[in-house]
């Protein structure tokens, strides 16, 4: 690349707002988890996948841990998005609207191997790295008061004695089972489908 294209680049990018530069530069961390992995993810081969400067990316971001927590955060905020717009969609009755939250991470548009790999290896950070643990927390406890609010909802309605604390924690952890076994399996298996075998089960508890 000559001097004058480079400088060109440059001024290009300057324009642009510090948001679109920051979404630039985690998409760019996602890239570079998929492909390297955590231990061989630095801010040098992020700016260089991103096409910016080492000093660019410090002046956006602190550290590496935080390109880390707003990357994990950033992959949330697409499910959560989708989540919405499913339970938009949804009849607003409690029962249907638990069963549009619970299915709404298994649709083809938001499910892919890279998402769910990334998913697993940032809950694996969370156990040794302080920025991603933070977003964690906050990504865990507001899904779950989210799941735990219909599960109240559905319970109260049909006055089903169930103890929504522990079936709220059990359906958190069977979803993640399901993406478990959806990562680790071939093509062949239908994660939407495996949900579906849940839902009968979950809907007896709540009568």
């Amino acid at each position: 690349m000559d001097q004058a294209s480079d400088s060109s680049q440059r001024r290009t990018f300057m324009k642009m707002a510090p948001e679109v530069r920051r979404q630039q530069l985690i998409d760019a961390t996602f890239r570079c988890l998929c492909r390297d992995g955590v231990s061989q993810t630095s801010v040098r081969t992020i700016a260089q996948e991103a096409g910016l400067s080492l000093g660019m990316v410090r002046h956006l971001f602190n550290s590496k841990d935080e390109l880390l927590a707003e990357t994990y955060r950033h992959l949330s905020t697409q499910l959560q998005g989708h989540t919405h717009q499913v339970l938009s969609k949804a009849d607003p009755a409690p029962m249907a609207q638990l069963q549009a939250l619970i299915t709404a991470g298994f649709q083809p548009s938001i499910l892919n191997r890279d998402y769910v790999r990334m998913r697993f290896l940032f809950w694996e950070l969370s156990h040794t790295n302080e920025s991603v643990r933070r977003v964690h927390n906050e990504i865990y406890q507001r899904f779950e008061r989210q799941l735990h609010g219909l599960v109240t909802k559905v319970a109260k309605q049909n006055g089903a004695d169930v103890d929504c604390d522990t079936l709220t924690l059990a359906i958190a952890a069977l979803l993640k089972g399901v993406w478990l076994e959806w990562s680790l399996s071939d093509e062949t298996i239908d994660p939407s489908k495996l949900v579906q075998h849940i839902l009968p089960a979950l809907q007896r508890k709540l009568r």
